[in-house]
């Protein structure tokens, strides 16, 4: 059922009796994954230049397939921050792995041993991770907060825009976040985002 269209959006939520919210303007920014200033500024930067979502729409309540991140009440502009503010930790995540192994390997264990894996295991378990660490942008990714790169403007409201135009914009979103296209990660985060609004466009 698809909801990406206001009056669509009406009618689909009077037909799964779910509530409708007005989202504030003096509502707390939305940080569902508390990234530091300049990371969570860059991402509702890229949900609304690129993207094209305003985080004004309204809020709808729903049973979403797929991620079970979403909130009940939810809307396009939400599941954009909630995405792309997950593929940013998942980046971290694996930065952290990665750095836990090669340290375990410097111990001597060898490749493809139980000791490697329980070593990396605990390394990234004993590592503090508090909001305030997720400040800082791991190397994959290249966040400037001082001087980002000018973001590429969506023409018209995503509301309002072709699948092609969504598709197009989903990858620009990811490399603005400062995905690579070469890296395993864009992939993996143009579909994240691609599947998120998709679940919200068709709730359950």
């Amino acid at each position: 059922m698809n909801i990406k269209h206001p009056v669509l959006a009406a009618i689909a939520c009077g037909a799964i009796k779910c509530a409708t919210l007005t989202a504030s303007a003096a509502e707390p920014t939305y940080n569902p994954d508390k990234l530091g200033s300049p990371q969570i500024l860059r991402v509702e930067n890229i949900c609304q230049k690129v993207m094209g979502l305003s985080p004004n729409e309204p809020v709808y309540g729903g049973y979403w397939r797929g991620d079970d991140r979403l909130d009940f009440f939810t809307n396009m502009y939400r599941g954009c921050i909630v995405s792309l503010s997950d593929s940013l930790q998942t980046v971290r995540d694996d930065h952290l792995t990665q750095q836990a192994d090669s340290g375990c390997r410097a111990k001597g264990y060898a490749t493809g041993s139980p000791n490697l894996a329980l070593c990396v295991v605990r390394s990234v378990n004993s590592k503090p991770n508090p909001p305030s660490a997720r400040s800082a942008a791991p190397p994959v990714v290249t966040v400037s907060a001082n001087r980002p790169a000018a973001l590429p403007l969506a023409s018209v409201s995503y509301k309002y825009a072709s699948p092609h135009q969504d598709a197009v914009r989903e990858e620009r979103a990811c490399a603005a976040l400062g995905f690579e296209p070469s890296h395993g990660g864009f992939k993996t985060c143009v579909k994240a985002l691609s599947d998120t609004l998709y679940d919200i466009d068709n709730p359950m």
